[in-house]
């Protein structure tokens, strides 16, 4: 899930944090906003790397 995904790449310390950045519009995955706090992924979108950003300068690409 999102939550998960933006603690283990540490762009959120929590994932309280997590879910407030979410709540307010801060975070995108592959430069699509994501809304859903319950949001998850399909892992054949992690082969070619993904994009995750947190804010307008903390972003990282996560492979599987």
């Amino acid at each position: 899930d999102i939550l998960a995904l933006l603690v283990k790449t540490e762009l959120a310390p929590s994932r309280s944090d997590a879910r407030r950045a979410i709540e307010q519009g801060g975070v995108s995955v592959n430069g699509e906003k994501v809304s859903a706090i319950d949001a998850v992924f399909a892992m054949e979108l992690f082969e070619d790397g993904v994009v995750v950003k947190k804010g307008k300068k903390n972003f990282r690409k996560v492979t599987v």
